[in-house]
């Protein structure tokens, strides 16, 4: 595993050609029963009209989150993050809503809260790496990212006590 600590965000290239076991064709307007979105032309869509939601499927996201299969974790620790709570799962949650709109299969399985941090589990690397980078940009701190050898499994840390 690398281990990566942030001072300054850099870009950083993701591979598409993942072995994400969750990933196959479907027919061409599948749509998710559990969160609405729809496939087509090889692509999922978060809105589409009724008429092209045509074979009731589960989604590869929804399914990760059932079965409690996660690519990317991201820790929150610190009193910072204790005291602020709310504004950071609000900036949280606007980060998935922003990433949703470019890919809809990038969604937050679960957020687990105790008395020491937040872990926050998503059903893609992206979507772990992209908070952390809203969370440091927004708020600084430490930042560290940790990639699997692949690419497929990311943890990242943030943390800030002040």
């Amino acid at each position: 595993m690398r281990r990566e600590k942030i001072k300054m965000l850099s870009y950083l290239k993701f591979t598409e050609d993942s072995d994400d076991p969750y990933r196959c064709e479907y027919p061409n307007n599948s749509y998710c029963t559990e969160c609405d979105i729809v496939y087509i032309d090889k692509n999922w869509k978060l809105k589409a009209d009724n008429e092209f939601k045509k074979n009731p499927i589960v989604c590869p996201a929804c399914k990760k989150i059932k079965e409690e299969y996660y690519e990317g974790i991201l820790y929150l620790k610190g009193n910072f993050v204790l005291g602020r709570k709310d504004e950071i799962l609000n900036l949280i949650r606007n980060e998935e809503k922003k990433q949703r709109a470019r890919t809809a299969l990038s969604k937050i399985g679960k957020i687990v809260e105790n008395a020491e941090e937040i872990v926050v589990y998503t059903t893609n690397d992206r979507l772990a790496y992209r908070i952390g980078k809203a969370l440091f940009k927004a708020y600084k701190g430490e930042l560290t990212i940790r990639w699997s050898d692949d690419n497929i499994f990311t943890r990242v840390y943030w943390e800030r006590n002040d």
